[in-house]
């Protein structure tokens, strides 16, 4: 770990120091000097920067940091109800509450199409139904059982 610190710190000064060289302007008298610190600024740029000078490269790593920082989009959950067991509906409910899983009701008491859908796809399983990344979890019960063996928190919000 301590040799990859090292490299790194060897490539980003050398970065800068070649980035500063070419941003410099020392020299530009000279036609043949300031020539080649153009179009090797140009290649620079046609490249991605991978020269930089040094408030380039920090804000860089700034914005890396705080994109590395950011949480990763949780999976969307659906619960479906066809309006008929209430009970279950608010334990479902509960248990995600519980784990801070953001999620949509969907009755589908009215809908026949969405309603045999659900049903299909939890092969079965009454309703409530919930889904997690568009994939049938199935009712109360396997909703319990992913919870108790951690797979719920990892599937809604990765890891």
């Amino acid at each position: 770990m301590l040799e990859m610190s090292v490299m790194s710190n060897l490539t980003d000064r050398l970065r800068t120091l070649v980035g500063e060289t070419l941003a410099s302007t020392r020299l530009d008298g000279v036609k043949p000097v300031r020539a080649l610190r153009q179009a090797l600024g140009t290649a620079n740029d046609l490249a991605g920067r991978p020269f930089c000078t040094k408030e380039e490269l920090a804000a860089r790593n700034e914005h890396v940091g705080l994109v590395a920082k950011a949480a990763p989009e949780p999976a969307p959950v659906v619960v479906y109800f066809d309006g008929k067991d209430h009970r279950t509906k608010v334990k479902v409910e509960e248990l995600l509450k519980a784990k801070n899983i953001v999620f949509r009701t969907l009755d589908v008491s009215e809908d026949e199409a969405t309603r045999s859908f659900a049903s299909s796809a939890a092969k079965g399983v009454e309703f409530p139904i919930v889904f997690i990344a568009g994939t049938a979890v199935g009712g109360l019960h396997e909703l319990m059982q992913i919870d108790v063996n951690g797979e719920l928190v990892r599937r809604v919000f990765g890891g």
